[in-house]
């Protein structure tokens, strides 16, 4: 993996570029050679306007498993002996290797296999706050796959497993090799435990997103079954070659309803331009509702079904460009997205951020809107804040340049995560990494706090006033939020040397910053470590660490998720996932 430095960005002025003249000075400095499938998934995909923004592209464990697809065929036609694909050493117990973890740092997935879980997300049960679920990017049984946890006693100790998505038969006659996004949230009253991943195929078009439930009894240790054909728990699903589903996230209301949110990637030769190489059209953020009255199919009876899902991303004087690649789009289109969170408000309705980039420089930004309970969006786009990429750190894993942590060598991203405040209905708190503060050396990310007390009408940082956190010379990346009950602000993320290093040099933590009244205190470190090895010594786990971390709360209790590299094996570090509770009141 080569670092780069990031482009020098083409200083634009605001005040007199027209949109027309933006969108036919917008071109792509990178090529490729798309592979059979999706091009949008294929090897050397990413591309890159003329100024250094980098188009969005799918997550990280989505383009892991094709990685992995491709690197197993890279053996097989080379000749490579079985013994490579045989396990690592490793220590393990009849206990699920329970022993990988420590009593301030319980390991969270439970398998034995020595191969990586990563990106999590954790959730704390409302009607017993005793059970906590969890999800995690797992590869346990081969390809990238979603991985669910629980615990029943306030995460001292975890259960876990695979939810049963492989054997779904699509409609068309698909099945899914592999699977990515995890996402966890609790709905209803008493709550129960609902679980979201994006599922496709490795060797054709098809794609589709998943949610389903767990009961009010199993507290999150299993989830429905989705069968052959069609299943009231398929959001969407297609193999029209064209279409991809990634980057969900759930929210679950108290009348049982639950809303996932997710960006939408077009795809066709007619968008490349020449030197597009993943031939990208736009990705605009759809959502679905959970109606658990609804009827699904044929029933008399409604027990529940998802809405079709629909564009709420809009188009807004914030965004331009919009018409680059899509030509029948407008040209304040906001259809370059990716990343969108939801949070259900006091009201009942959901506000949704997510991340921008229509604009004509290398200041990207984080977007929102409002959606009524019924699932339709209300009012105008709302500027949350300003997302700097002038001084990212780039590296390059076989897919063009994309944002990395230089010290760590893996991918990183500028996704929002929001949290609502249970001690004030109208206070909403957006956090995400940005490179405004960074030194000269790039890649020394910042995290951004953006505050709304008004609903999401207004936010702190929508002209760059909102706070900033900062870490010296080390790099804060993933963050996530979360508020506690008397309105304590927790914001977690990993902490990384920031400087570009031989491979494996990097090292890392995972910690948190608390705000009472108005000001942030110092770094509390989470995990057992802040010395962590960078996962690139392991060639199987090198270059990702998940593309988002997680934390919740109850009372003045918080608790942060993330993945380390604590465990090794003859292969190297292996990511595993942590939690920790913290009392912060």
């Amino acid at each position: 993996m080569t670092a780069l430095h990031a482009p020098r960005p083409v200083r634009i002025g605001l005040a007199v570029i027209a949109a027309a003249a933006l969108v036919s000075s917008l071109t792509l400095v990178t090529a490729g050679t798309a592979t059979a499938g999706n091009p949008s998934l294929a090897k050397n995909s990413h591309g890159h306007l003329d100024n250094g923004k980098a188009l969005p592209h799918v997550s990280g464990g989505t383009e892991v498993a094709f990685d992995q697809e491709r690197a197993e065929a890279a053996d097989a036609a080379s000749g490579t002996t079985a013994g490579s694909d045989l396990p690592p050493d490793v220590t393990a117990t009849a206990v699920g290797c329970a022993n990988r973890g420590s009593a301030t740092n319980p390991r969270v997935n439970q398998d034995c296999t020595a191969r990586r879980q990563a990106e999590e997300q954790i959730a704390i049960n409302p009607s017993d706050p005793t059970n906590i679920v969890a999800g995690q990017n797992d590869s346990r049984i081969g390809f990238n796959h979603c991985g669910f946890d629980y615990s029943l006693d306030s995460g001292k100790t975890w259960g876990d497993g695979i939810p049963p998505y492989s054997q779904h038969l699509s409609p068309v006659g698909h099945v899914y090799d592999a699977a990515s996004d995890p996402t966890v949230t609790f709905a209803g009253k008493p709550s129960t435990a609902w679980y979201s991943c994006v599922v496709f195929d490795i060797n054709t078009n098809a794609s589709g997103l998943f949610a389903s439930p767990s009961t009010v009894g199993l507290k999150g240790s299993a989830y429905a079954n989705i069968g052959a054909g069609a299943s009231r728990f398929v959001v969407a699903e297609t193999a029209d070659g064209h279409t991809f589903y990634d980057k969900q996230f759930i929210a679950g209301a108290p009348d049982g309803s639950v809303y996932v949110t997710f960006s939408r990637f077009l795809s066709d030769q007619k968008c490349s331009a020449g030197n597009n190489p993943g031939a990208y059209c736009s990705s605009e953020i759809f959502l679905s509702k959970w109606d658990p009255t609804a009827k699904f199919g044929t029933e008399t009876t409604g027990h529940g079904a998802w809405s079709t899902p629909i564009s709420i991303s809009g188009s807004s004087p914030l965004c331009t460009g919009g018409n680059t690649f899509d030509k029948k789009a407008g040209p304040t289109a906001c259809n370059f997205n990716q990343g969108s969170m939801p949070v259900v408000l006091a009201d009942g309705s959901v506000f949704v951020v997510f991340n921008n980039g229509n604009t004509p420089t290398l200041l990207n930004q984080q977007l929102g809107r409002t959606v009524s309970a019924a699932g339709l969006p209300t009012g105008s786009v709302i500027k949350v804040g300003q997302d700097d990429e002038t001084k990212l750190g780039l590296c390059d894993f076989g897919r063009g340049a994309e944002e990395c942590v230089l010290g760590l060598r893996v991918r990183t991203n500028d996704f929002p995560a929001i949290s609502t405040d249970p001690s004030n209905g109208r206070h909403l708190v957006a956090v995400w990494q940005d490179s405004r503060r960074s030194d000269a050396t790039h890649g020394n990310y910042n995290l951004v706090v953006s505050d709304s007390t008004d609903g999401g009408a207004s936010w702190s940082d929508a002209t760059g006033g909102g706070t900033v956190i900062t870490a010296g010379t080390d790099s804060l990346s993933q963050p996530s939020v979360t508020v506690t009950a008397s309105g304590r602000t927790a914001v977690s993320a990993y902490r990384a040397t920031a400087q570009v290093k031989a491979p494996g040099d990097g090292t890392f933590g995972y910690g948190m910053y608390v705000r009472t009244g108005g000001t942030f205190g110092a770094y509390q470190l989470v995990s057992d470590s802040q010395l962590l090895p960078g996962p690139d010594g392991n060639p199987t786990q090198a270059g990702f660490l998940g593309d988002y971390s997680s934390i919740d709360s109850v009372g003045e209790t918080v608790y942060p998720i993330w993945a380390d590299t604590r465990n090794s094996s003859s292969a190297g570090p292996d990511e595993d996932v942590f939690v920790k509770a913290v009392t912060v009141g």
